[in-house]
């Protein structure tokens, strides 16, 4: 009905404008034109009223247990009470795609289900395992679906993790805002479905993803970082080893990292800065970071600048010697998720990934670091 009406209303005001034209001139003219085509567009527009529809702002993956199916999926909606408090509810359903299982939720919901608000998306260890890919290109073909989605990894299944209650703004704000307090502030590198989905198609660079873990019914914590090569997890690297991945992956604006000294005395280094610059050659990759920070806690006695030198020499050593280590697992494990064969890829023009391939099992690696506290007895 609101179509006709609006298609009507545009025409009579076109005659009308174009006698109008004929005394005010074209920029009048125009000004009724951009008019016209609004009513047009507002008249095609479907509206949903938001209490009568389900967003889903969350959604689980694990591997089904009928072999009939592939996945069993968890779909995660917010309903907003009027005392501003929210009910999370979870539906679950089975299927070969994911469509499958929205469509096995439709089934269960007494509203239609819409996918425009997704936050987060989470894959169960069984499924992470054997591949995520065709879910993955499932959410990179919905339209509605924004590419800054976060996608992580579970600890268990999925499912259980979704059906928490978490904080008092609904569990997808919980979790992706855990993420997304851990990337800007903490040891998660910058990742999101738009990332992974980039990683896992170009050349040179495998995929990561972070991993969470249910710790009660009103608490998830993050226990690592899952390493992917193409769709499939192939390992885990734990919370320990978080900070030394960041470095060699992104950059910290914001970092925190506890140095131990001699007589048990430990510094606490604080609003740390990186940043890491890699040259690779055809058989030897080399790694400087540059990082500085301040010292926030001393536990011994007089914090000295002989002491702050030795805070420096030692945060220096631990963070060469400890990426070289991760440098030679993901060699072993044949995955590249530092991108050092897309880095390579962007300095030469004729890169054959094939050879690299076989360059990469070969690689020499250096890592050099560079720690400047600038200064000392701060607080925040």
């Amino acid at each position: 009905m609101i179509m006709p009406i609006a298609i009507g209303i545009a025409i009579l005001i076109m005659l009308n404008g174009i006698r109008i034209a004929n005394i005010k001139g074209e920029a009048e003219m125009k000004k009724l034109i951009l008019i016209c085509l609004f009513l047009l567009l507002s008249g095609c527009v479907d509206k949903e009223i938001i209490d009568d529809i389900n967003i889903e702002v969350g959604v689980g993956y694990d591997l089904a247990e009928d072999e009939k199916d592939k996945f069993r999926g968890t779909v995660l909606f917010q309903e907003f009470q009027p005392d501003q408090s929210v009910i999370n509810r979870t539906f679950s359903g089975n299927g070969k795609l994911g469509q499958d299982v929205r469509l096995d939720v439709s089934k269960q919901t007494s509203e239609p289900v819409v996918t425009g608000g997704l936050k987060l998306a989470i894959f169960g260890p069984e499924i992470s395992k054997k591949g995520i890919f065709d879910l993955i290109d499932s959410f990179q073909r919905d339209a509605s679906m924004g590419a800054r989605v976060f996608v992580a990894t579970a600890e268990g299944k999925s499912e259980e993790l979704l059906n928490g209650d978490y904080g008092t703004r609904g569990n997808a704000t919980y979790i992706s805002n855990l993420i997304q307090h851990n990337i800007e502030h903490r040891d998660i590198p910058i990742t999101n479905l738009h990332i992974f989905s980039r990683d896992y198609y170009q050349d040179g660079k495998d995929p990561f993803l972070p991993r969470l873990k249910k710790a009660g019914n009103d608490k998830v914590k993050i226990t690592g970082i899952s390493l992917f090569q193409k769709d499939k997890e192939v390992a885990i690297l734990p919370v320990k080893d978080m900070f030394f991945f960041k470095l060699l992956v992104d950059k910290y604006s914001e970092g925190n990292f506890d140095v131990k000294l001699k007589k048990e005395a430990y510094a606490a280094v604080k609003s740390i800065k990186s940043k890491n610059k890699t040259r690779v050659t055809n058989n030897h990759a080399a790694i400087t970071i540059n990082l500085e920070g301040i010292i926030d806690e001393y536990t011994g006695d007089i914090l000295t600048p002989q002491i702050v030198g030795e805070v420096e020499k030692k945060l220096e050593k631990k963070i060469e010697k400890e990426c070289l280590r991760l440098l030679l697992q993901f060699q072993d494990l044949g995955i590249d998720p530092v991108g050092l064969g897309q880095k390579k890829k962007n300095r030469n023009r004729n890169f054959d990934f094939k050879k690299w391939e076989d360059d990469y099992k070969m690689l020499s690696f250096d890592v050099k670091c560079n720690v400047v506290i600038e200064e000392t007895g701060v607080l925040e």
